[in-house]
């Protein structure tokens, strides 16, 4: 799929925006009634990157990172990621589990289960305000974390995606608790021709013309 200005109009971006605000306030209140105090989120940007972009986005193809990825099943199929650095790990761990302060750089299992699932909170949340805004099913499967350089997390998964869109939906969502600021990136790679379904079906729910 060529990235062509008709195809990703402004319009559809500003849908999706709202998409991600909703989702993220829906997420937030998910976390804070998790962790027992006020989770703010807020999302930091909204776009339709090329596959081959996204290490590149990340920080480049050797940048490590961390990733907690699941299927996506329903009117569109697919993979989610959601990408954190790795240096916030220990930190959005102590979060999630109401610590004071993370003792080791390692993460014990009871850490990587709550990361994983901060990861289908946060799908949870942003394919269901996707159903409620244009209407398209969509669940996720069991989340998988895993640690490594960028391009090597995404071969691994890509690999899974047979037939795939040449772009991804990215959300960047931070995360504000007390002093702590926190940033993710939400990304959804399609299979083919279910970008054409999401856009033409923000087309006639806001009744405006579009010919993904």
């Amino acid at each position: 799929m060529e990235m062509d200005e008709e195809v990703f109009s402004d319009f559809q971006l500003d849908a999706l925006r709202e998409i991600g605000n909703v989702g993220a306030g829906h997420a937030a209140t998910a976390l804070s009634q998790m962790v027992g105090r006020p989770i703010n989120m807020s999302i930091t940007k909204v776009m339709v990157l090329p596959t081959e972009g996204i290490a590149g986005f990340l920080g480049g193809i050797e940048k490590n990172v961390a990733a907690v990825y699941m299927p996506v099943y329903g009117d569109i199929c697919g993979v989610v990621l959601i990408f954190f650095p790795v240096e916030v790990l220990p930190s959005l761990a102590s979060l999630l589990l109401q610590r004071n302060s993370q003792s080791t750089e390692e993460l014990t299992e009871l850490d990587r289960s709550a990361v994983k699932e901060l990861g289908s909170i946060l799908t949870g949340s942003y394919l269901s305000a996707l159903f409620r805004f244009i209407h398209i099913q969509m669940i996720h499967g069991v989340p998988t974390l895993v640690v490594d350089m960028a391009q090597a997390i995404l071969d691994t998964v890509l690999v899974d995606l047979e037939q795939k869109e040449d772009v991804a939906i990215v959300i960047e969502t931070e995360f504000l608790e007390r002093e702590k600021q926190l940033t993710g990136s939400f990304f959804l790679l399609p299979e083919t021709g279910s970008l054409t379904k999401i856009f033409n079906a923000f087309s006639k729910t806001l009744e405006m013309p579009g010919d993904a």
